[in-house]
């Protein structure tokens, strides 16, 4: 039995179709990236021991300065690969019934939600690039939506193209249920109420003509 998947805020009614992260390819270049740096300590350490004389005597300035050194690098080593994994574990977009949901975590305690209602999507488009995009089928989908959120970016995900005709396959099912006419209009009156505003006017009085004026229907 399949776990349907949930998050904080659900709408009743509502259920995930997608829930996305990078594609893994990109979890592997960055602990890539992070081994290499991993190796500088080692690599200094190995040259200093055979290079030089400080490891000799643990007892003295040398041997304890560059103890220092290394291990002051070892915590920022592991302060940024701690970061730079929450950043990459935790960036999500999740796609419902209803709303596309946006969650992108900036800093170690900084985290950005936008969403958008489905039916106000207006254009989705993918788009793989380069030689390993190519080889690991992951790229980007952009949907462009007609709220202040205009537009969602869907960065390194996996298969792009089906993420794609799965946004466009849940806006037919909306356009069966509500109907285009339905789904214009509101677009429409969303619009118009965020940009014009309504003005109540004071009718003026209607004018009394002064005492022994003749009106100028009636003829002498």
């Amino acid at each position: 039995m399949k776990i349907q998947p949930t998050f904080p805020n659900m709408l009743p009614g509502e259920r995930v179709v997608l829930m996305l992260h990078r594609h893994g390819f990109v979890a592997v270049r960055i602990a890539l990236l992070y081994l290499l740096l991993a190796l500088v300590p080692v690599a200094a350490w190995i040259l200093l021991g055979t290079r030089t004389e400080i490891f000799v005597d643990v007892t003295g300035v040398g041997y304890a300065l560059a103890t220092m050194l290394l291990s002051a690098y070892a915590l920022v080593w592991g302060l940024l690969f701690f970061v730079s994994w929450l950043n990459y574990y935790l960036d999500i977009w999740i796609i419902t019934n209803e709303r596309i949901i946006n969650i992108t975590q900036q800093r170690l305690f900084h985290r950005i939600v936008s969403e958008q209602k489905l039916y106000r999507v207006q254009d989705v488009t993918w788009q793989i690039e380069g030689v390993l995009g190519n080889i690991f089928k992951f790229g980007n989908v952009t949907i462009q939506t007609a709220g202040e959120q205009g537009k969602f970016t869907f960065e390194h995900i996996p298969d792009p193209e089906s993420v794609a005709k799965s946004v466009m396959h849940l806006l037919e099912q909306i356009e069966n249920q509500m109907g285009a006419s339905t789904m214009a209009k509101m677009d429409g009156d969303l619009l118009e109420g965020s940009s014009t505003t309504k003005t109540n006017v004071r009718p003026e009085p209607p004018s009394v003509p002064p005492a022994g004026a003749v009106p100028p229907s009636v003829k002498l």
